[in-house]
């Protein structure tokens, strides 16, 4: 992530006010299942890890991501693209499901890892925790019912790729 960071000019860093207020928000909700990762780099990132259950009985690798920005993103780690002929298919297959779940984007990354993302925009003053909650919980519900049949497609998943950080 560091490699491809770019600077802030000088004097204008601001400071990641979203983790504070969701690390916050999870202490007085009882939710201790998120380890903080504190990123040190120009945008303050802070990266909250945790693993989903998905499917029948998988595990994927979550982390809620936030900076200074605008943005904070929920990203889920699915697994790795299938090689050969499957690729096309399941490439395919993660485009029609772009199509019909208009809060969820599901990408294939050069290094074939595959991630479902969410993204929440809000200004700091505005930041209210319980939606990137409520996001978290439709993305239980979405991998209850699609990862069984997501996870038959890949090549690896989520939880068989051993250490897989973001």
């Amino acid at each position: 992530m560091a490699d491809n960071v770019t600077p802030f000019p000088q004097g204008v860093r601001h400071k990641n006010l979203k983790a504070d207020a969701f690390e916050k928000y999870m202490k007085a909700e009882g939710l201790n299942f998120f380890r903080r990762q504190d990123v040190h780099d120009s945008f303050d990132t802070v990266i909250f890890m945790t693993a989903l259950p998905a499917g029948a009985s998988h595990k994927v690798v979550t982390a809620v991501i936030t900076n200074n920005s605008m943005y904070l993103l929920v990203r889920v780690h699915l697994g790795t693209c299938p090689k050969g002929p499957a690729r096309q298919t399941f490439l395919d297959y993660i485009n029609q499901l772009n199509g019909h779940h208009a809060i969820v984007k599901y990408s294939v990354e050069r290094d074939d890892n595959v991630f479902l993302d969410v993204c929440v925009t809000s200004r700091d003053e505005r930041f209210d925790p319980s939606v990137v909650r409520t996001s978290l919980d439709l993305l239980v519900f979405h991998l209850k019912e699609y990862y069984d049949d997501i996870a038959r497609r890949l090549d690896k998943t989520s939880d068989q790729t051993n250490g897989f950080t973001m």
